[in-house]
């Protein structure tokens, strides 16, 4: 069952998805993650494609949810995953976490960046040919 206040936004653009983790998650809120993730990513798969992960409003959260996160990083490198794009909080311990759980063993061809807003994010996305269009919805122009 879905909740009123979601733990995450998923946003498929083209060849990118743009991901949003807000607040603390639970072993509930991983397990939705990874299917609603995995589902919405379905079309762009059979090619190269690019993730954003915006964990600015992401908050510490039980070492439970990291096997998981774990899982999913995994799985998105074993289906085409090219090019990630992190956005993270000033909150040097959050965005410590949050890189710690996504750690895995990459491809040397996966490009891995940090960006400070979203509008840089889709520069970068578009300078590597997954967006086509340069310009940003409304909901993204604040970064």
């Amino acid at each position: 069952m879905k909740v009123a206040n979601p733990a995450y936004e998923l946003c498929l653009e083209q060849q990118t998805l743009w991901v949003r983790a807000i607040g603390v998650w639970t072993s509930r809120d991983i397990r939705e993650y990874i299917e609603d993730f995995r589902d919405i990513v379905q079309p762009i798969i059979n090619r190269p494609w690019a993730l954003v992960l915006d964990v600015r409003a992401w908050q510490t959260s039980p070492k439970e949810i990291f096997a998981g996160v774990t899982d999913n990083s995994n799985w998105c490198v074993q289906h085409r995953l090219a090019h990630v794009i992190a956005l993270l909080p000033a909150d040097y311990v959050i965005g410590w976490q949050f890189l710690k759980a996504t750690a895995i063993e990459m491809p040397d061809t996966l490009v891995r960046q940090r960006a400070d807003t979203a509008y840089e994010a889709r520069r970068n996305l578009f300078a590597a040919g997954f967006l086509e269009v340069n310009a940003l919805p409304d909901e993204q122009k604040t970064g």
